[in-house]
């Protein structure tokens, strides 16, 4: 299953070369794609913020 049919919205931002290639680096890295090495970097610092994702998700 990809990921448009998991998850619902489509959210896009822009950013210098340098950080999408990082991007890149960081998820080779870690074996993921770099839409799910985004999604994970975002809710370890949502969670650090004090967001409640999970609550948020709908799946408390």
């Amino acid at each position: 299953m990809d990921d448009a049919t998991r998850f619902q919205r489509l959210v896009q931002f822009r950013a210098p070369e340098y950080l999408s290639e990082a991007i890149d680096l960081a998820a080779n890295k870690h074996l993921q794609s770099k839409s799910e090495y985004i999604r994970q970097r975002l809710i370890e610092n949502l969670k650090a913020d004090g967001i409640d994702v999970v609550a948020l998700s709908g799946c408390a």
